[in-house]
């Protein structure tokens, strides 16, 4: 994520001051501890997601492109929504032992296990899945997001180089300085599209997590001084947007649309492959501009 004085390029907890969370836990001083924090916490991440396999596999023995493609979809939202809880709680302990940006990404990790275990876009369109449904998916995965960062950062409590300022409109989460870091999403979705050159599951995830970047990257120069609370949630919302739109636009036989090649780019990205990549590449791209986007002291 960003530099510190030991070198490492995962910051230990110096001083979390904020309205987040007054009492964070002692800093992980060794480099290599830290690194051993976020290993561990993306090895379990990954194998309570691979605990949903099971649930979320459609009829025909595979894991879908959706989870509305699952073969009992009430059961797979269920056992995700379990799956990304306990994911959280992880990521929580590594944002207090490390910094909460950190446990953002170690979350997008353990989404972004299922991302890659699940169908890509040839998927979603020969299985007759749903534009709309993909949009209702993501309002949803907008939801749990911006709720686990929420704890994340309740937990592990603002960046150390984001300290407080005393304006509500630099500190609140989602203020008047938050918001308008929000709207560099524009930027992220249009590189996103441009990204995703090919139907490929890795294509479409790694488009994903440029528009992630993107949006953390500018949103920290927009907002040098906001802790970044909900900022990964914002990706996946104008995902959403996306969907929602060409929901209604698209030709409702997918296949046809796939075959011929009219099929909008920026729908080879699927909702988990949207949701991991904005959790990481949002705190990529935050921790990336550290040093061009430094808090001036008042």
């Amino acid at each position: 994520m960003h530099e510190n004085t030991g070198g490492s390029a995962i910051p230990s907890h110096t001083d979390p001051s904020s309205g987040l969370n007054s009492a964070a836990a002692a800093p992980v001083d060794s480099p290599v501890r830290r690194i051993s924090v976020l290993v561990i916490a993306i090895v379990l991440s990954a194998l309570v997601f691979r605990a949903t396999i099971p649930f979320v596999s459609s009829t025909r023995g595979v894991v879908g492109p959706t989870i509305a493609d699952a073969g009992r979809p009430a059961l797979a939202v269920v056992a995700v929504v379990i799956a990304f809880a306990v994911t959280v709680a992880i990521s929580a302990l590594v944002a207090r032992l490390v910094n909460s940006i950190v446990g953002v990404f170690a979350l997008g990790c353990g989404v972004g296990y299922l991302a890659m275990r699940s169908g890509n876009v040839a998927d979603f369109a020969f299985a007759q899945s749903s534009i709309r449904a993909g949009a209702i998916e993501l309002v949803a995965w907008t939801a749990l997001v911006a709720a686990g960062c929420h704890f994340v950062f309740k937990v592990g409590g603002a960046l150390p180089d984001v300290p407080a300022t005393g304006e509500d409109d630099l500190d609140a989460p989602a203020g008047k300085a938050a918001r308008g870091s929000w709207l560099t999403v524009i930027a992220g979705i249009a590189v996103a599209a441009f990204a995703a050159a090919s139907i490929t599951k890795g294509q479409a995830i790694g488009a994903a997590v440029l528009a992630g970047f993107v949006t953390g990257g500018l949103g920290r120069m927009f907002a040098p001084r906001t802790t970044p609370v909900y900022l990964a949630a914002v990706p996946v919302a104008a995902m959403a947007l996306v969907y929602l739109f060409y929901g209604f636009t698209v030709p409702a036989d997918l296949a046809e649309s796939f075959v011929g090649g009219s099929l909008p780019r920026i729908l080879r990205i699927m909702p988990l492959d949207a949701v991991a990549g904005s959790l990481c590449g949002t705190a990529l791209g935050f921790g990336f501009m550290r040093s061009f986007a430094i808090p001036q002291e008042d």
